[in-house]
């Protein structure tokens, strides 16, 4: 199959895309959850196939090649949605109706209250003021560079450094629906 695909084979193309699409498409959506975004991301892994069909020396199985050419594809997804506000809004939509925060029992919401109590000891006091002032006080950064007497810019590092870490923090203490929905609240 693969001989013929390197021979700009269309046929040998669409066997392949028809054996291995769906298979690729749930795969992906495991890891992106977003039925667009997976779909996308299964239609352009097989457009990279089709651009180097003339190169291709797969020397191992030709289904463990293309799972990981949709992991890495997805994982850089994961990377783009966390960095990508609407992406993120998708994310969390789909999540929300198997997530929602109504599911959980009080002991649970108190120990992800505690999760990112936690998460923000781990801030310096300045960073850590900076955030209350510009995410629970609702200020702007100007109003917090005024206030404290630092650049807007440096406002903005200390609220980037600030996310970093309760994403990391929280990625490794909290499971994914979980982590979207404190992320949601946190940001």
């Amino acid at each position: 199959m693969l001989a013929l695909l390197r021979k700009d084979n269309t046929l040998a193309f669409a066997e392949l895309y028809n054996r291995y699409h769906q298979d690729m498409y749930r795969y992906i959506l495991t890891i992106v959850k977003v039925p667009d975004v997976a779909e996308d991301i299964v239609q352009d892994v097989f457009i990279k196939i089709w651009d180097v069909r003339e190169r291709l020396e797969i020397q191992q199985n030709f289904r463990s090649y293309l799972f990981r050419i949709c992991h890495n594809s997805a994982v850089d997804m994961n990377k783009q949605i966390a960095s990508d506000r609407q992406l993120f809004n998708q994310l969390l939509y789909h999540y929300q109706a198997g997530a929602d925060l109504e599911h959980y029992s009080q002991e649970q919401l108190l120990h992800y209250d505690a999760l990112v109590e936690a998460a923000l000891n781990m801030l310096s006091p300045q960073r850590r003021k900076i955030y209350e002032m510009c995410k629970k006080e609702k200020k702007s950064y100007e109003e917090v560079a005024r206030e404290l007497d630092i650049s807007p810019n440096t406002v903005k590092a200390h609220i980037t450094q600030t996310f970093s870490l309760l994403r990391s923090y929280l990625n490794k203490n909290a499971n994914i629906p979980v982590l979207i929905l404190l992320l949601q609240k946190i940001l």
